[in-house]
């Protein structure tokens, strides 16, 4: 792993920070003693404390990637002619980034790795098709998926058993030094929008602890956070939920705020100050740099503030040269359940802190029920018959999901209350011998007459053509299909264990103020849009949910 030059990022100074503080307040002895119970829930339930073991596993991991890394691109050099003294020294280098960057990883974490090539190596040809074959020969290689057309292209791969996701930076330098200063803003010259998004993942990282004044408390709190979060359903910048980076920056932005705050009170402060933030208003560290002399791509400069006023919802923004919003994903279905969970979570912690009897950290940290809170649900499949195939296609579509909910968002008729659920499901298909498959849970408007009319066959084959004006469209066979599924129409794999819960309106989260809705009050009648697409040749056939008309039962078959 290549170790930076040391000193802070250039980007920034003392001067620049918000120093904005609301509250000098310190922790009480209580406080410390909640805290403690937390530390140990962390360390022993969710397994957040060090580990030898794994941390020898992570250096060796690196060490092989970094020798495969290094060995590519003296390769290419060679295969493209460069001169001795380039062979030479060509270098490549990998950097971490993500929770190890900033200290917060667990022992079944996985790894955000960077690597740097020389202005030589092209993404396209030499990252995704020579790098790719050779770690697809690689026997401590598997589940080797290349996503090209995501916001930042990377590919994924699990080495030595560890999940690893790997980003490409290009850089305009003819060797990669191994003190290379990822800090300096001169490294972005000449580097294109993927290279620049990629280089950030590391710089901002490290600007994020340089903008903490308490760095401890910063990582108990981002540990909480992440459990949380995944326990809740909230971890996924792909589905429009927030990432690890927007989740950093949140609580990177309380420890500001409250800098003397111990852990347990700094969680407080978090969920209650953005459950009723004003999101008009972007989250920031520091002050946004236009650095001298630094001339970057058309796409990739800082991120502009008027960016509220033409749809961003929930912006949260990122400290490092060119500042981007890392929520652009967010939809206002998205926004809705994160800030209804921001809520019921502020009502727990506060009573975790006030000792209220039956409130203990587990409550926080209460596992989603999904398939209590919804009846009706859309259903994803992502098919096809070759495994290497699947993961590519699969990544696709995963990468575009949020678009799906957009067009229902915009499109759609008689759903509401959109809710996307970020596991994906590994099930059996009769035609396909891989099918991974995504669900979507909505609730029904009611309608005038008591009934209600549901159409998606606009925002679903909206869906379908935005993937096939993908330019890395698949070529060969797959298939989508989106099918609409009530709870106990819903295979037995998709729960716990492959175990059925037996659902009452008892169940429902206390924080859910809906009225539970009277049996047979609602009748769905032609419930368009649910389709069943063939990409390959570009057909979409809609069929609907019942046959209440003569109408209902004919296929829609639009042109993509």
């Amino acid at each position: 792993m290549a170790e930076e030059q040391k000193g802070s990022p250039s980007e920034t100074s003392a001067e620049d920070k918000e120093n904005i503080v609301l509250s000098l307040e310190r922790g009480t002895p209580a406080d410390r003693e909640t805290t403690a119970e937390l530390k140990k829930i962390l360390e022993t339930k969710f397994e957040l404390g060090e580990d030898p073991t794994s941390e020898a596993l992570l250096r060796e991991v690196l060490a092989k990637l970094r020798t495969i890394i290094k060995d590519w691109v003296k390769q290419t050099a060679i295969k493209k002619k460069q001169s001795p003294e380039v062979i030479e020294n060509a270098g490549g280098e990998i950097y971490i980034s993500g929770s190890f960057r900033l200290g917060v990883h667990g022992k079944t974490s996985d790894i955000d790795a960077l690597c740097v090539a020389p202005r030589f190596v092209d993404r396209e040809k030499d990252f995704f098709i020579g790098l790719f074959e050779i770690l697809k020969k690689n026997k401590d290689i598997k589940d080797l998926q290349g996503i090209k057309e995501a916001h930042v292209p990377i590919i994924k791969m699990k080495f030595l058993n560890v999940d690893i996701d790997l980003l490409f930076a290009r850089l305009s330098f003819e060797t990669i030094s191994e003190n290379l200063n990822l800090h300096d803003n001169n490294v972005l010259k000449g580097c294109d929008d993927e290279a620049i998004s990629s280089l950030n993942a590391c710089r901002n990282n490290d600007l994020i602890i340089e903008l903490v004044p308490n760095k401890e408390a910063f990582k108990t709190v981002l540990k909480t956070i992440k459990v949380w979060a995944k326990s809740r359903d909230l971890y996924s910048n792909k589905i429009g939920y927030l990432g690890g980076i927007a989740w950093a920056i949140l609580t990177a932005k309380t420890c500001q705020l409250y800098p003397n705050l111990p852990p347990n009170k700094l969680l407080e402060k978090l969920f209650f100050t953005f459950y009723r933030w004003n999101w008009k208003i972007p989250v920031m560290l520091c002050e946004l740099r236009e650095p001298k002399g630094l001339i970057s791509s058309t796409t990739n400069r800082n991120w502009n503030p008027k960016a509220v006023e033409q749809g961003e919802l929930m912006p949260i923004i990122t400290p490092a040269y060119p500042s981007i919003n890392s929520t652009f994903n967010v939809s206002n279905t998205t926004r809705r359940i994160l800030v209804k969970e921001l809520y019921r979570a502020a009502k727990i912690i506060r009573k975790i802190n006030a000792r209220t009897p039956g409130y203990l950290w587990m409550s926080l940290f209460k596992r989603y029920d999904f398939f209590k809170e919804y009846f009706h649900y859309l259903r994803v499949d992502i098919l096809s018959q070759n495994p290497e195939e699947h993961l590519q296609w699969e990544g696709l579509v995963e990468s575009k999901l949020r678009n799906l909910i957009n067009y229902i968002e915009k499109m759609g008729k008689g759903v509401e209350q959109l809710h996307p659920y970020t596991k994906p499901f590994q099930l059996t298909d009769h035609d396909f011998k891989h099918c991974t498959t995504f669900l979507i849970g909505f609730k029904l408007t009611p309608g005038e007459s008591g009934k209600t009319e549901v159409d998606l066959r606009e925002p679903l084959c909206s869906f379908c053509k935005h993937l096939t004006w993908n330019k890395y469209y698949p070529e060969k066979e797959r298939n989508l299909r989106i099918t609409h599924v009530t709870r106990d129409k819903l295979p037995n794999d998709v729960f716990e264990n492959g175990v059925r819960p037996r659902y009452t309106k008892e169940r429902r989260d206390s924080y859910d103020d809906e009225v539970p809705r009277k049996k047979g009050k609602y009748e769905c009648f032609g419930l368009h849009g649910i389709v069943s697409v063939r990409l390959s040749c570009a057909s979409c056939t809609v069929s609907p949910l019942s046959s209440s008309s003569p109408a209902d039962s004919q296929n829609y078959r639009p042109t993509l």
